[in-house]
C-alpha cells in the first residue's frame, strides 16, 4: 500500500476512533489522560522517522496499547518552538519495528495532556526528572 494511503488512513483512523470520542488514555506518572487532537496527529504523521511505514500502521491500529504500555522516561519544559500554551512535554518510551520510539506529550496550559510526536530521540540532557 502506498504510503500516502496509509498517512491519509491514519489521520482518518485517528481522527474517528480517538479525536472526536475525546478518548483518553490513563498514565498513573500523570495522574491524567492522554488525549488527541489533529495537529499532534498530523505531526506524528510528519515527523521523520526509520522505519517510517511501521510508525504509519501504528498509528492505524495499535497506538492505543502502545500508549498504555510505554515507559515514562521524564518531563522537560524546554521547548525548541516557544508556544503560549504549552508548558513542556513528558517522553514516553516504546519500540516500532524494532526501533527505540518516544511518545512526546505535551502539557498544556490548561492542564491538559495530548499526543504532540512521535520522535527516534530526546534530548536528555532537557529532562528535569527522570524515571529511574
Amino acid at each position: 500500500m502506498e504510503l500516502s494511503l496509509l498517512r491519509r488512513l491514519a489521520r482518518e483512523r485517528v481522527k474517528q476512533d480517538l479525536v472526536l470520542p475525546n478518548v483518553g488514555i490513563y498514565r498513573e506518572e500523570l495522574g491524567a489522560e492522554i488525549r488527541f487532537n489533529m495537529a499532534g496527529v498530523k505531526e506524528c504523521i510528519n515527523q521523520p522517522f526509520d522505519p517510517y511505514r511501521e510508525k504509519i500502521l501504528l498509528l492505524i491500529d495499535g497506538l492505543e496499547e502502545a500508549l498504555l504500555n510505554a515507559t515514562y522516561v521524564g518531563f522537560t519544559s524546554q521547548q525548541n518552538h516557544n508556544r503560549q500554551h504549552v508548558v513542556g512535554y513528558h517522553f514516553f518510551e516504546t519500540r516500532i519495528g524494532g526501533k527505540t520510539a518516544y511518545f512526546n506529550v505535551q502539557l498544556t496550559v490548561q492542564n491538559q495532556n495530548y499526543l504532540y510526536s512521535i520522535t527516534e530521540s530526546i534530548r536528555w540532557e532537557t529532562l528535569e526528572q527522570k524515571n529511574t
